[in-house]
């Protein structure tokens, strides 16, 4: 017996630590232990846990641990049998102990063999992906089935059918608890009227979905998918037809390879389209579009090969410009690296080598182009006719006023901008009625004095000639002359009519010595010469002199002396004059106008007073002696007019249907006049406040040939002006902001230099950057006709690209179909499929598996020809369970009316008649398994 109670004790531990052991194993051992056998609490608590657990579930990990300790119990006990003889031996027992020790073996063979399923029965709860072992079956009858539904770790709901251990599984997933129940449900009232069907060989399978459609799949013996159905079909007999296209000429059907290049078609949505492959299958061209039929896809890839070979590539790095027909003449365009045209010429051109010379003109330009914001008030500086010019633009884009000439120097012209915007503000209103004496300040500078009247021609410079005359004898008459004062007279339209010769001190004398002009032209004399002529005046004083003047009134020779009286002086000069036998003698006793010929032949007039001082001179010539008598004439007209100092700049107004305004220095010069005139004085002196303003805060900016304007319409746009801020070119872009605007503006002008001039005859090729390198090749019109199959890492790639099918496809010929062919195409994934073809190249059944390469595929046409050939016709139109042999061995899977599956089973059958029993003992249990749900 102290054996007994020692193996008492190890089958106590080995209780205790085996979880799930129900209270019949030990009730079953304890007899055979004897009425001595030991029940304390820890026996008996193992035993209730074990009860508890059989009832409910194994905890996770205990079937693998108790397997392995009742493993290691079932070694002890069989070596206690083995040595029983032995002991009874040695020890004289008898063969009670024999008997306990089978019992024990007995009872731990069947508790092992529970655990053993136990741990083979484990799915994935939600919780964290942990493993439990599903509800073990329970109740009265031990035959009964149980149905666990199971949350796994994606969320998705699933169910498996367990009759003492785990049969069948569902295949498909449930989103919700209540739709794994329904389909439970489901399967419970289906799986009882089910038939059963053997499938020994490959079958296609038809079946009608719940719309009503039809498909049809074809399936290997052992259930796996081969094939499937292109498209749905209205009725059975439809899905029937297809499957007979199949069986009559898909076993004989001939498998295409492409050797070289050759155009495929493939419908899709009903259009047909093109695809250029190489030797491998690899596509390396496609139409953009679809067509009708197959012929005119046919011929669209014929022409696509023509027009490519011919094709010029698009390589624009940033910018590029493109002549382009435009109605009935030829335009220009600034296109960026995407194609998309940036900028679009405004003008036409009758000729494309004229458009091409419009371009070649604006790219230099824009490598120094000015950039000017449209609504800020600006000076802008241009050069045009060889001379420099400058305009006032408002912030209405208008321009409001211009210079009045041009200056051959930038320089002249930056002077002009200054003046007129540091004085514009202050500068008087002006209106000459018909001609004014202006007394105004010398010039300030030599370039002053010596700078013409600008906005004036030769016959309206103010520009007095005082050389050769003597110096003024009157002390207001003697001033230093680049700070003397001088008078003119000038008429409304800024004709200078005369002029003082010589400075005068201030304003005041100046304007005394107009008094004089006016008394000693009122009583002067008209002499005319045209050869050197003596004369003989009196001086101021009182004495008697002579001088001799060339026929411009220069003074040649003086007496040198004072004579008492006239005759003393005419005696003196007349000895001169038998050296000079040709001069004229003039007596001047008054003033006198003079009118003389110039060495070019060119006439002009002079008032001399009666002292032979040169009082005023024309600052004009004349072509002939009336025209320089009717200038004269002229000072006469206006000799009487009104004085007016001028030591500002001022506005001067005048018009006659239209009044405009000019601007005007005091030394005469008009450095601006208005760009647009106006109806009446009050309105122009109106807008004169707008012009004041708008030159005392402009900005400025030198214009070479072009500028480009930025502009505010909601979006910020830009355009290209002329010198002369007529449009050249519209941006067709849109920008957010002026910044975003003005980088654009700087990429083009940045790259403007390297731009290429390029013209699309037929076609083009575009390159894209965009996710990868790919082409497109499009139109005239950008439309796209063909692109690249698939886009490359790098350019250099895409350059050898584009030379493949520059190869390829002037030799690549459609593929060919016949009644039915084999045709191997590569996925998205770099893999192999095949596709069986009609004769119109329609893809009719495509293959399910894919494979690793193009040789593997084309071994995979030979089976499925034999697969084809023995393929039965099952028409599924009720639930069905389906026997397949897999290696030797039979599974089976339940399929509804809709051909999808159910449930299928989860171990293999040696033989056929186990795989039918299992299947009828699901029909008998699973309609009324109960169904048990894990939380």
């Amino acid at each position: 017996m102290a054996f007994a109670r020692s193996v008492h004790r190890h089958l106590r531990r080995l209780t205790e630590r085996a979880v799930g052991a129900p209270d019949s194993t030990y009730d079953c051992i304890a007899p055979c232990l004897g009425s001595d056998a030991p029940r304390d609490s820890a026996v008996i608590a193992a035993r209730d846990r074990a009860r508890q657990e059989f009832t409910h579930r194994l905890q996770p990990g205990s079937g693998t641990r108790c397997l392995s300790l009742l493993l290691g119990g079932l070694g002890l006990a069989s070596i206690g049998i083995l040595s029983s003889g032995w002991v009874g031996q040695s020890t004289g027992m008898d063969t009670e102990v024999v008997v306990i020790l089978a019992g024990i073996l007995i009872v731990l063979s069947l508790l092992a063999f529970a655990l053993g399923l136990a741990a083979k029965r484990k799915f994935v709860v939600a919780d964290g992906g942990a493993t439990v072992t599903p509800a073990f079956p329970t109740g009265d009858t031990p035959e009964s089935a149980q149905i666990a539904v199971v949350q796994d770790a994606t969320g998705d709901w699933t169910w498996s059918v367990l009759h003492l251990e785990t049969r069948a599984e569902s295949t498909d997933r449930a989103t919700t608890r209540a739709a794994a129940t329904e389909q439970i449900e489901r399967l419970q009232a289906t799986i009882g009227s089910a038939g059963l069907l053997e499938v020994s060989e490959s079958a296609f399978r038809l079946a009608a979905d719940r719309d009503g459609a039809w498909r049809w799949t074809l399936v290997r013996a052992d259930g796996s998918r081969v094939s499937a159905a292109t498209r749905e079909f209205d009725g059975r007999d439809d899905a029937e037809t297809a499957v007979s296209f199949l069986k009559e000429h898909g076993p004989d059907a001939d498998l295409i390879d492409v050797e070289g290049g050759a155009f495929t078609l493939a419908e899709h949505r009903e259009r047909w389209h093109w695809q250029l492959v190489d030797d491998e299958r690899t596509p390396l061209a496609e139409s953009e579009t679809g067509y009708a039929g197959q012929e005119e896809a046919d011929a669209a890839a014929e022409t696509f090969a023509d027009r490519f070979a011919q094709a010029e590539v698009l390589d624009v790095d940033h910018v590029g410009v493109e002549l382009h027909e435009r109605g009935d003449g030829w335009a220009w365009r600034i296109v960026d690296d995407a194609d998309t045209v940036v900028a679009d010429s405004i003008g036409t051109f009758d000729t494309r080598r004229d458009a091409e010379s419009a371009a070649n003109a604006v790219l230099p330009a824009l490598e120094s182009v000015a950039v000017i914001v449209s609504g800020e008030p600006t000076f802008e500086r241009y050069r045009s006719g060889g001379e420099w010019h400058w305009r006032l633009v408002d912030e209405t884009d208008h321009v409001i006023a211009r210079s009045a000439a041009g200056t051959p120097e930038r320089g002249g012209t930056d002077r002009a901008i200054e003046r007129f915007g540091e004085t514009a503000r202050d500068a008087a209103v002006v209106e000459i009625e018909a001609a004014e004496y202006e007394v105004y300040p010398a010039s300030e500078t030599a370039e002053d004095r010596t700078a013409p009247a600008a906005g004036t021609d030769s016959r309206s410079a103010a520009v007095a000639d005082g050389a050769g005359t003597p110096v003024p004898e009157t002390a207001a008459e003697t001033t230093d002359a680049e700070s003397g004062w001088h008078w003119r007279l000038v008429t409304d339209d800024r004709e200078v009519v005369a002029a003082s010769s010589d400075p005068y001190a201030d304003a005041e004398s100046a304007s005394a010595a107009i008094e004089r002009v006016r008394e000693q032209a009122r009583d002067a004399e008209f002499i005319e010469f045209e050869n050197a002529a003596f004369r003989v005046y009196e001086s101021d004083a009182g004495e008697w002199r002579w001088r001799l003047l060339d026929e411009d009134g220069t003074v040649l020779a003086d007496s040198g002396a004072e004579h008492a009286s006239r005759g003393d002086a005419a005696e003196a000069m007349l000895t001169l004059k038998e050296q000079a036998p040709d001069a004229d003698v003039l007596e001047i006793e008054t003033a006198a106008f003079e009118l003389f010929v110039t060495a070019d032949d060119e006439w002009g007039w002079r008032l001399i007073d009666g002292t032979g001082r040169l009082v005023a001179k024309d600052p004009a010539t004349h072509p002939t002696r009336e025209a320089a008598r009717g200038a004269m004439i002229r000072l006469l007209d206006h000799l009487e007019s009104d004085v007016r100092t001028m030591d500002r700049p001022i506005f001067q107004v005048s018009g006659a249907d239209d009044w405009h305004w000019r601007f005007v220095l005091p030394t005469g010069e008009t450095v601006a006049v208005a760009a647009t005139t106006d109806p009446t004085r009050d309105a122009l002196v109106e807008n004169l406040s707008a012009v004041r303003e708008t030159a005392a805060t402009a900005g400025d900016a030198s214009i070479d040939d072009v500028a480009i304007q930025l502009y505010d319409s909601g979006d910020w746009h830009w355009r290209l002006l002329d010198r002369d801020r007529e449009e050249l070119a519209d941006g067709t872009g849109s920008y957010p902001d002026r910044e975003a605007a003005l980088e654009a503006v700087e990429t083009l002008t940045s790259h403007a230099d390297e731009a290429p001039i390029f013209t699309i005859e037929d076609a083009a090729i575009r390159l894209d950057d965009g996710d990868g390198w790919s082409w497109d090749l499009v139109d005239r019109d950008r439309e796209v006709i063909a692109s690249a199959a698939t886009a490359v890492d790098t350019k250099r790639e895409l350059v050898a690209d584009i030379a493949d099918v520059r190869r390829l496809a002037p030799l690549a010929e459609p593929v060919e179909f016949g009644v039915a062919s084999f045709d191997l195409v590569a996925t998205e994934d770099d893999r192999w499929r095949w596709q069986l073809r009609d004769e119109d190249g329609r893809v009719v059944a495509i293959g399910s598996d894919r494979y690793d390469s193009k040789e593997t595929a084309r071994d995979a046409v030979s089976e499925v020809r034999r697969l084809i050939d023995r393929a039965s016709v099952l028409a599924i139109d009720s639930a069905a369970f389906e026997l397949h042999a897999d290696d030797d061995e039979w599974v089976w899977r339940l399929v509804d009316e809709y051909d999808s599956t159910m449930v299928e089973s989860t171990q293999t059958y040696a033989t056929r008649t186990a795989a039918r029993e299992a299947i009828a003992d699901l029909k008998a249990h699973v309609p009324d398994g109960e169904i048990t749900v894990d939380e």
